[in-house]
């Protein structure tokens, strides 16, 4: 199949099964619509840690940071990740076009700014067998041995690409930065060996997941801790009685995928009202899933009400629903080579 050509495609003929294999094989997303901004100077790390509120004081060369943007009422706005690529040098990733344009606004003496966005692809391989499948392009045994939020330099169909240990399925897997014009000789070299996804099944990934996404976990003025996000970002909490974010199971009589919010979402006023920000069909869960916000003080028995009516026999469950240890982005990976030699 074709490169996605950087435009969003919801589906490639069956968002479930696309899903699917990305949790018992490997998976192949087109993450292109993320921008990039390049930070450098010797007043680079103050810049970015004033711009995300996160120190970056224990952050070495090669690893990535997840961080959050949080307006000044202290409601988050929207979520991105710092690669530290040298001594004085940032690449911020993000899916909003305005976090790149505030980030220009931070040049001075001492910080260099630079929006990347157009030299850059991104495609992200996702699942149990995503190393396997990487390894067909190139030598990338130092790639296999990086940790959780880590990158490295790897050759991929001879072209120099940056490979980070990240995704947003709950699956290990790796994002892969390379110059735009050799992305789509990559995307039909990958796509031979793991199966091209779209993003109704990365919504179900990551909901399953338990991850946030910013255009519908924020569209609710939420603060980090309530969007269970407070160990990224201090701050207090926005109003009282305080929320919180939970998945749950649920019926509909009609969903469309991908499924939205509405813009005009309000805190939840009593403690069986939830707030639905995120739902899908799951194959995990064998129903709709989904994210919303209740009141803290909500019963874990009780029954939930949506106001909207859209949702019913609404069902509190785990968070994150799959993968409730969180373990399987971080453990090793585990493949044969031809001296069967495991790694």
């Amino acid at each position: 199949m074709a490169l996605a050509d950087f435009a969003r495609i919801d589906d490639f003929g069956d968002a479930a099964e696309e899903a699917r294999a990305c949790r018992i094989d490997c998976a192949l997303f087109d993450f292109s619509f993320l921008e990039c901004a390049r930070v450098k100077g010797t007043g680079a790390r103050r810049a970015i840690e004033t711009f995300t509120g996160r120190s970056l004081a224990a952050m070495d060369v090669g690893k990535i940071y997840y961080a959050l943007r949080v307006n000044s009422a202290g409601a988050v706005t929207a979520d991105l990740t710092v690669w530290r690529t040298d001594e004085d040098s940032y690449d911020i990733m993000s899916g909003r076009h305005a976090d790149i344009v505030d980030l220009l606004r931070l040049s001075n003496s001492g910080v260099e700014v630079a929006d990347v966005t157009g030299n850059l692809a991104v495609l992200a391989l996702q699942g149990p067998r995503a190393f396997e499948a990487l390894s067909r392009l190139g030598d990338i045994d130092r790639i296999g041995r990086l940790n959780y939020f880590s990158f490295s330099e790897a050759e991929l169909n001879g072209t120099v690409c940056r490979v980070g240990r990240l995704g947003y399925t709950g699956e290990a897997g790796f994002e892969i930065i390379l110059p735009r014009a050799a992305a789509r000789d990559c995307w039909q070299i990958l796509s031979r060996q793991a199966r091209p996804a779209g993003f109704i099944a990365a919504d179900m990934l990551r909901i399953e997941a338990g991850f946030v996404l910013f255009d519908n976990e924020f569209r609710l003025p939420v603060s980090p801790q309530e969007a269970g996000l407070g160990r990224f970002h201090r701050s207090a909490d926005l109003g009282r009685p305080p929320i919180t974010l939970i998945s749950f199971c649920a019926d509909a009589d009609a969903l469309r995928l991908p499924w939205r919010p509405s813009r005009d979402l309000h805190r939840p006023a009593a403690p069986g009202e939830i707030v639905v920000t995120s739902a899908c069909r799951s194959n995990a869960a064998g129903r709709i899933l989904g994210l919303g916000y209740v009141r803290a003080d909500a019963e874990w028995g009780a029954g939930l009400h949506d106001p909207t009516r859209t949702f019913h026999n609404i069902q509190r469950t785990p968070l994150p629903f799959y993968d409730t240890a969180k373990r399987r982005p971080r453990v090793a990976w585990r493949y044969h080579d031809h001296s069967q030699k495991q790694i």
